[in-house]
Parts: structure tokens; C-alpha cells; sequence
């Protein structure tokens, strides 16, 4: 039987929870059999949980309910059984369990993390990863991170794309064709704020551009230190080209993308970055960080810019808003690029790696 690891049922629904979301919607969908296992609490309503077998067990959202609780739960459990955990490190004291990796960030910039962090992560990390029978990733990028920086036999690592969420998914007649831009002007950038988003150049090369009538619409947590410092880089930008959206439901997010003059992703590290994908299937031109992760999921299908050049962003931002032909070149391009990624084969992909073990 399988068990999934349910802990991120009660966090807010960010890229790798929704990698968990979405691989357990479509092992619904497909009729696979699996109960999910997740402490007490309020499970976060942008879940929809109507379809899932769920068993709440213990309590906490520490790293101690997932560590000692669920491990005690498990042991309980008779008969053939497989853990698998999408998020996170995955408990220690269970070996008949697949983990997951996204990326190595706190590995590749340990200073974009607290101490406390970087310590926990250092050292469980590689414990899990002995402990476990499989490790998942999201990309061949994060995959040869994985085999450099834990010295870990790539025969051990599977690599499992995300994708697209089914409500951003439009057909082709409906995409807003690139000529068709109105309303108000505005590039639009989604991602939590943190350092590795790089939202401190995107700022400064928005201050450069010479059309003062486009705006910048940011998408996205804000509460913390950084996001607090990178306010402090806008006041040299005048207030009403700015707007901070916070974090916004999937349908308005979806209006978001569709109505923007373009989607800029300007990271410095990834595992894999959904949101590019999110605006290619709503008929939106991206602009994306020359990093290979980006240019693995990305393809053809975006600009590319130096993330830490300003006069760069601000080159290929001015670019894609004025080149017509270009928007709707990169239009069609991403609208076949993101159909490459699903989320019913990525779950077909776990279903047989756990079939094999």
C-alpha cells in the first residue's frame, strides 16, 4: 500500500506543495489507491481534499511530527507498505520510503538561509538520503546537483517534472493574441520574495527603463526581512508603477498572466520554476534567468537575460513589450513548450517507480 507523507496539507500551496498536490490529484483521478497522513490541524482551504483518503494522526507541523510521529504511526501499519514523501526530508526512522529533493539551494548559497537552517539541512539531508530506497527530483539539473553534492550513484535518483496546473490550461483559440495588449501595461513577476528570486535587480533595472507608462506587478509572499529591504529599493520608483498583489487565488493569478504585457522570472537558482510554464499556458511571452534549470524546462520558448545584469533585464523587458512579431513568436512557442510537462505522467512516472521497488 501506499502512504504519502501529508505535512504539506497544512502549509500554504507554494511550488514544492504543489508538486505533493498535484501528483496525489492525479493518482485520484487515475483511481491509484494510496492514504495520506497528516498531523492535526487546519488543513489550508486551497486544498481540495473532498477525494482524498486522509488519516490525522498526532500533532504539530515541526520537523518533530515528521521525525517521531509519523514514523510511530507507520511502524503500526501491517503488510507491504511504502512511504512516500513529496516535500520535505522525509522521517529518518523509516527505510521503506522515497524522499524527495527539489534543489540544493541551501547547499549552492547557504547565505540566502538562516544558520539554524543551513545546520538542520547539512546534516539531515544526507541521513535521509541513506535512508531512503529512491530520491526523487524535479530536473536533470537538480539531478546532477544531487550526484556532485552528496556523491550519491545516479541510478538511486528519478527525475519527476512538474507541470501545469488544469486551471491554467487554455486552449489555444483563447489565448489573447499578442497584438491585443490593452488596459493598462504592465510586466507581470510571480514568486515568493526571497533572495534567490532576485526581485532586488529586477527592481533596479525597472528604474532604468525609459517607458515610464509600463507598470510592475509583483505576485507573491512578503513577509519577511528581504521583502522588507527590496520596498526600500522603490523609492526611487514612483508609487503607481508598482503594484504588490501578495499572494492571490489561482483564478486571479490566471487574469494576471493573460492581461500582462509579459511574465519575467529573474531567479538565480532553481529546481525546476513552474510559474514560466504557468504564463506560457496562458498565452503570455516570458522572460526568464539564463540558468540551466530554466533552460531545461524553458526550451525555446523564453527570452533569456543575465539575472544579475540590470542593463540586460531592462534591454530584453523594453524588447518583448515593443516587438510585436516577437511576443507572438514566444507565444506560440511556450504554448507548445508547457504541453510537454503533465502532471498524470509525472504521476504515472512515481506509480511505476514504486511498482518496481
Amino acid at each position: 500500500m501506499i502512504y504519502v507523507n501529508g505535512r504539506f496539507l497544512l502549509q500554504s500551496l507554494t511550488g514544492v506543495n504543489r508538486f505533493a498536490y498535484e501528483l496525489c490529484r492525479a493518482w485520484v483521478q487515475m483511481g491509484i489507491p494510496f492514504i495520506l497522513c497528516c498531523p492535526s490541524g487546519s488543513i489550508k482551504g486551497c486544498y481540495d481534499v473532498s477525494h482524498f483518503n486522509i488519516v490525522v494522526y498526532g500533532w504539530g507541523k515541526s520537523h518533530v511530527w515528521e521525525q517521531l510521529l509519523l514514523p510511530l504511526w507507520f511502524s503500526r501499519i501491517k503488510g507491504e507498505k511504502v512511504l512516500v514523501c513529496f516535500t520535505g526530508l522525509g522521517p529518518l526512522l523509516i527505510r521503506k520510503k522515497i524522499m524527495t529533493i527539489h534543489d540544493l539551494a541551501f547547499m549552492a548559497n547557504p547565505d540566502w538561509y538562516s544558520r539554524s537552517y543551513r545546520l538542520w539541512y547539512r546534516l539531515m539531508t544526507p541521513l535521509c538520503v541513506a535512508t531512503s530506497m529512491k530520491i526523487l527530483t524535479v530536473s536533470e539539473f537538480s539531478k546532477s546537483e544531487i550526484v556532485r553534492r552528496l556523491s550519491i550513484d545516479d541510478r538511486k535518483i528519478s527525475v519527476i517534472y512538474n507541470a501545469v496546473s488544469s486551471l491554467f490550461c487554455v486552449s489555444d483559440s483563447s489565448h489573447r493574441n499578442a497584438r491585443e495588449v490593452t488596459g493598462e501595461k504592465y510586466i507581470l513577476a510571480v514568486s515568493s520574495i526571497d533572495p534567490r528570486k532576485n526581485f532586488s535587480m529586477l527592481l533596479k533595472a525597472f528604474a532604468q527603463m525609459d517607458d515610464k507608462n509600463i507598470k510592475l506587478y509583483i505576485v507573491g509572499g512578503q513577509a519577511n526581512i528581504y521583502s522588507t529591504s527590496i520596498k526600500e529599493l522603490c523609492d526611487n520608483i514612483p508609487t503607481d508603477r508598482i503594484k504588490w498583489l501578495g499572494r492571490i487565488t489561482d483564478c486571479e493569478l490566471k487574469e494576471y498572466y493573460m492581461n500582462s504585457c509579459c511574465f519575467i522570472y529573474p531567479s538565480l537558482y532553481e529546481g525546476f520554476g513552474i510559474p514560466p510554464l504557468e504564463a506560457m499556458a496562458c498565452g503570455t511571452p516570458t522572460i526568464v534567468s539564463d540558468i540551466p534549470p530554466l533552460r531545461e524546462i524553458c526550451s525555446n520558448a523564453s527570452l533569456y537575460i543575465c539575472p544579475l545584469d540590470t542593463e540586460d533585464i531592462a534591454k530584453k523587458i523594453m524588447l518583448l513589450v515593443s516587438d510585436i512579431k516577437l511576443r507572438e513568436k514566444l507565444r506560440i512557442a511556450g504554448y507548445n513548450q508547457y504541453k510537454k510537462f503533465a502532471w498524470k505522467d509525472s504521476a504515472n512516472a512515481v506509480y511505476d517507480l514504486l511498482c518496481s521497488l
